[in-house]
């Protein structure tokens, strides 16, 4: 009896050990590996710092399927919890947010756009985590070819090699195969919610051409503060890159003593941190300028070449709504002007020549910008 007890008693210890899940090991439908983008709680700062490898398997991803997402035909999905805050709107902002900052790096890094994404942000933790972000690629997969006893009939299999794309396109319902970024099987209310969008038309990406480049004319206000006509154009070259030209143009004639006609240019070339169009940006300036200027006594006119200079800046465009924006920049620099003197009277003569160096404020600007081709 007492032996029968204890082989009964190592029967259900081997049962129980054998039953018993591996710590740390998830089930995911994909098989592949479960990765979290972890935030720190009440923080919405998305930290690289133990999140490389996962940012580097969604670079991945992204790479390799970058073509289908481009047309539409794979969305990302990115879906952000928070449940470490005191109030459910703090934790839908900070969700809110934190979805951005992931978005944020196949943004800058990736090329892709805002159209490219279905988010969704919940004030709710994930599986027991309270500050993560989920990200989730839908990747279309072939049509199973019927099996017939265990094998597949030639026919059907020649057909298969030759047709890919119609495997492709054809509706995926359950056979297809979710890459899943930050987390094993989405949360029911999230599944249901993607399960929707997948109902819905693809919309085609068109891919970007040089009529979406930014684009924007702009007049400074600080200019016409000290009543300069001014206009400028800032254009798109580059990924980072745009070049402005502002033009300023001073025709003021108040009496024989009082006059100031001065032209002015100010080519400047920007490196913004984002993308042309918004946030900071740092630029290099140059400026030429024109003048005759009548004062008092007095008349100041350049000697045939203009003020010269250049200058370092830095700035931030605010967006008010898709083509209005506000733009502050401050800028220093060199400038040198060698000029005339004369009497301020008809045909006054000459009194002497000197040349001026400056160091100093080169740049001030309070822009109202309207922005055309703006891609939100």
């Amino acid at each position: 009896m007492r032996k029968i007890k204890l082989l009964t008693l190592f029967g259900s210890l081997f049962t129980l050990l054998t039953t018993m899940p591996v710590h740390g090991q998830q089930p995911d439908s994909s098989g592949g590996r479960n990765i979290v983008f972890t935030f720190i709680g009440g923080d919405d700062m998305f930290y690289k710092a133990g999140n490389g490898q996962e940012l580097s398997r969604l670079y991945s991803l992204v790479d390799e399927y970058g073509a289908g997402v481009a047309e539409g035909r794979i969305p990302i999905r990115v879906d952000g919890y928070c449940a470490s805050l005191p109030t459910a709107k703090e934790n839908l902002k900070t969700a809110f947010i934190r979805a951005n900052r992931v978005k944020s790096e196949l943004i800058t890094r990736k090329g892709l756009r805002e159209e490219h994404f279905i988010t969704k942000n919940h004030v709710s933790d994930y599986n027991g985590h309270k500050d993560v972000v989920v990200v989730t690629i839908s990747v279309p997969a072939a049509i199973p070819v019927p099996v017939t006893e265990g094998k597949t009939h030639p026919e059907q299999e020649r057909k298969q090699e030759h047709k890919p794309e119609q495997a492709l396109n054809t509706e995926s319902g359950k056979d297809a195969r979710e890459i899943r970024i930050a987390g094993t099987d989405v949360p029911k209310e999230a599944e249901n919610a993607f399960q929707d969008t997948r109902k819905q038309q693809p919309v085609r990406v068109v891919p970007e051409t040089p009529a979406s480049r930014y684009i924007a004319v702009k007049t400074n206000l600080a200019a016409w503060g000290g009543t300069i006509v001014n206009i400028a154009a800032d254009v798109q070259v580059g990924k980072h890159i745009s070049v402005e030209l502002p033009v300023l143009w001073c025709p003021w004639y108040a009496s024989g003593e009082h006059a100031v006609k001065t032209f002015t240019i100010q080519p400047e070339g920007r490196w913004w941190l984002s993308r042309p169009g918004e946030g900071h940006f740092f630029g290099i300036h140059a400026h030429a300028a024109w003048f005759n200027v009548r004062w008092k006594n007095d008349r100041y006119q350049d000697t045939g070449r203009p003020l010269l200079g250049a200058g370092i800046s830095y700035g931030y465009l605010l967006p008010f709504n898709t083509h209005w924006a506000g733009e502050f920049t401050l800028g220093a620099g060199y400038a040198n002007t060698r000029y005339d003197t004369y009497y301020n009277i008809d045909n006054g003569a000459r009194i002497d020549t000197r040349t001026k160096n400056y160091w100093g404020i080169t740049r001030v600007g309070i822009s109202i910008v309207y922005r055309f081709n703006l891609k939100k």
